[in-house]
């Protein structure tokens, strides 16, 4: 097992040199010293250290801080701040780059090669976390992709509908200006808004452009179904609610709860809009598609009543303005 390798950034090449001696003498790989946040990159990308110990006070157009905030999202390198400055303005700034310590000059060795080895402990529990959680969430997605399609296999759309939506409503909700968090919530509900289906027989959801009385009353269970599916699943967005609010109308007259307006969530909006254009523009069994300027008409003429205004601005956009297409 090779010895860890440190690098140390300081502009006082004596002191940062007593540093690479101390680090040598608890068993460290630690051979040379960046004295500028220039040479610190050049340094990281040659010999790949696994942890940094970095001087707040540095030569050059970027300081410390500033250093180590680029080296945690370029590297994903665990850092240590060496410094002489102990006020808040500095400490504060310091915080904001989740360091792995803060020790304050003059400091001894042993204190140094503690907070050393706890940051390299620290750091390996996270990596080892990151790698739990990118598993768990290709299980999960893994899962979801199965619910899709069996979803589909009992649906009235033709194959790929929910991906297409899915893309669609993403789309929509970055023109909303929605983060890429908020946007991957959207495409995860997207993903799996008619689970509910499977709880309701074959012949009324054949027939679902065309149901009345008891029939009708059993269709607009779906949502329902679908959030008591899903909200035993501990996501981290409201994947239940915008399933349970993605037929609800803006003016009121949707189902199953005749929600109206931003009393709807935002995201179940969005969805909303995106159903309704594949909806439009897709072949069912009993019909076909209708073509897309018809259904941007419909989408306009929708807007304030069935469909978010503003959400309805945006697919307009989309498609009118920035060339978008359904697959």
């Amino acid at each position: 097992m090779r010895a860890k390798r440190i690098l140390v950034v300081e502009d006082e090449w004596i002191v940062g040199d007593q540093i690479c001696r101390n680090l040598r003498s608890f068993g460290y790989d630690s051979q040379n010293v960046a004295t500028s946040p220039r040479e610190a990159f050049a340094m990281i990308e040659e010999t790949k250290p696994d942890l940094v110990l970095m001087d707040i006070v540095l030569p050059g157009e970027l300081d410390g801080i500033e250093a180590a905030e680029r080296i945690r999202s370029r590297y994903d390198l665990p850092v240590i701040f060496l410094t002489a400055h102990s006020d808040g303005d500095f400490i504060l700034r310091a915080k904001q780059t989740y360091p792995f310590g803060y020790l304050i000059k003059p400091f001894n060795e042993i204190e140094l090669h503690t907070n050393i080895e706890m940051a390299l402990h620290r750091h390996r529990l996270e990596k080892e976390l990151q790698y739990c959680k990118k598993k768990l969430d290709l299980t999960l997605r893994g899962v979801i992709d199965a619910l899709t399609e069996i979803t589909e296999m009992r649906g009235p759309h033709r194959p790929g509908h929910h991906r297409r939506v899915k893309r669609l409503a993403m789309a929509m909700a970055a023109e909303l200006g929605m983060n890429g968090f908020q946007a991957e919530g959207v495409g995860l509900a997207a993903s799996v808004y008619d689970i509910g289906l499977i709880n309701v027989p074959m012949e009324v959801i054949q027939d679902a452009g065309a149901l009345t009385g008891l029939k009708l009353s059993l269709y607009r269970t779906y949502p329902t179904i679908g959030y008591g599916i899903l909200k035993k699943i501990d996501f981290s967005w409201p994947i239940a609610d915008i399933v349970l609010q993605h037929r609800e109308h803006y003016d009121g007259t949707g189902f199953p709860r005749g929600m109206k307006g931003e009393d709807i969530l935002r995201e179940a909006r969005i969805l909303a809009v995106a159903d309704f254009m594949e909806e439009l523009t897709s072949h069912r069994i009993h019909r076909r598609g209708r073509p897309q300027e018809e259904a941007l008409a419909e989408i306009r003429e929708q807007s304030g009543a069935r469909c978010d205004p503003e959400v309805a601005a945006a697919c307009l956009r989309l498609f009118e303005e920035k060339g978008f297409r359904l697959e």
